[in-house]
């Protein structure tokens, strides 16, 4: 496609790319394809990971396996959304964002921190959450506090229990994509609102 390698073509002929790190290197691809194509991103982002431990040398056997506490959610993926946010929403771009279960293969090794992760597996796909509008990324963020008041990014970081320079990253994405706009000034940080168009939806 224009000299563009592309993952699949589905049969009403939109070109599918799965993409499972940033969105970032497809800028410059989207830039020459979309005026002329629709375009699938599918974008995975493991929620849960399962690690799988292996023998060194009996690979095949499993010494133990046990989901990490950790947990990732939904907004975490406007890491690798960031990238494309100048170019997001588009008529012919739609991104679906899979959240998934993933299961880690370590292997023990001599130096730190003690394993080498040997091959990342899809486990299971928890929910589909399809973008197409600027306003659709208010999906990704948990519904359970007043957007419709204004906020800035310490707000935001604390309501989502992340780091400010996360919170900044969402924020930068809302306001490019359509879907929050500044509004004033709180002292040293930008406030700002949802959009009164996406307050409906």
């Amino acid at each position: 496609m224009r000299g563009y390698r592309i993952d699949a073509v589905d049969p009403m002929g939109d070109l599918i790319e799965i993409q499972s790190g940033s969105l970032g290197p497809l800028r410059g691809k989207l830039a020459k394809l979309l005026p002329h194509h629709r375009i699938r991103i599918v974008k995975p982002i493991g929620i849960r990971r399962k690690v799988v431990r292996q023998g060194r040398w009996g690979f095949n056997k499993v010494l133990s396996a046990r989901f990490s506490p950790k947990r990732w959610e939904l907004f975490d993926v406007f890491e690798d959304l960031v990238g494309i946010a100048t170019i997001f929403p588009h008529p012919n771009l739609t991104i679906e964002i899979l959240a998934t279960t993933i299961e880690e293969v370590r292997i023990p090794r001599r130096r730190y921190p003690g394993y080498a992760v040997a091959d990342r597996r899809l486990g299971t796909i928890e929910s589909t959450t399809p973008l197409s509008r600027g306003t659709d990324l208010w999906r990704l963020i948990p519904q359970d506090w007043d957007w419709e008041d204004p906020f800035t990014t310490k707000d935001l970081a604390r309501r989502l229990e992340r780091p400010v320079f996360v919170a900044q990253r969402i924020a930068y994405c809302l306001r490019h994509t359509g879907a929050a706009e500044l509004v004033g000034k709180r002292r040293n940080s930008l406030v700002y609102a949802k959009k009164t168009a996406c307050l409906a939806n």
